[in-house]
């Protein structure tokens, strides 16, 4: 009887664990879908249905470096396709140069902090929100980034304001 006891508590324990997990996710769900909206809306994207928000994932320090790192490969990707296929400007493919160099030193200086393990792979330093909506007939894709706060968007600018950098200013 002793361990019916006991076997009860436990899974009354991990039920109500469960449920306050469950409530925390709905709730975080919740607020993401509130913000959203706003990212449409500042997007300047109104006229839409059926807004779903399919998942809330957190992005450490070491997420962001990646994230960030994989978005200028593609960036750097994109350029050298331009330059190569502007060969008859000059002009055009001294600007396109000057862009992917640029690209090219912050991926190198981004990867540098990832191999160098410094990066924390633990806590929250922002939140990355996907799900899509409806918009004339079509179902449309979303990402977007929010501050810990979750009352605010981030906009990923690995020239700009990069959050790995903070500290050091």
């Amino acid at each position: 009887m002793k361990h019916l006891h006991r076997i009860l508590f436990v899974l009354a324990a991990v039920l109500l664990f469960a449920g306050c997990q469950k409530m925390a996710q709905n709730k975080l769900t919740r607020q993401m879908k509130k913000m959203a909206k706003v990212y449409l809306q500042q997007e300047q994207i109104t006229d839409y249905k059926d807004l779903t928000v399919s998942s809330v994932d957190t992005l450490t320090e070491y997420g962001y470096a990646k994230l960030t790192s994989e978005l200028l490969g593609d960036m750097a990707n994109a350029y050298e396709q331009m330059y190569w296929d502007d060969a008859d400007d000059t002009a055009r493919r001294e600007v396109i140069g000057l862009y992917l160099k640029e690209i090219q030193r912050t991926k190198a200086d981004l990867d540098d902090l990832i191999d160098d393990g410094d990066l924390l792979t633990e806590g929250i330093l922002l939140f990355m929100v996907s799900g899509d909506y409806q918009k004339d007939g079509k179902k449309q894709d979303f990402m977007f980034l929010v501050n810990p706060d979750k009352k605010s968007l981030h906009t990923l600018d690995p020239f700009g304001d990069n959050l790995l950098y903070k500290d050091e200013e």
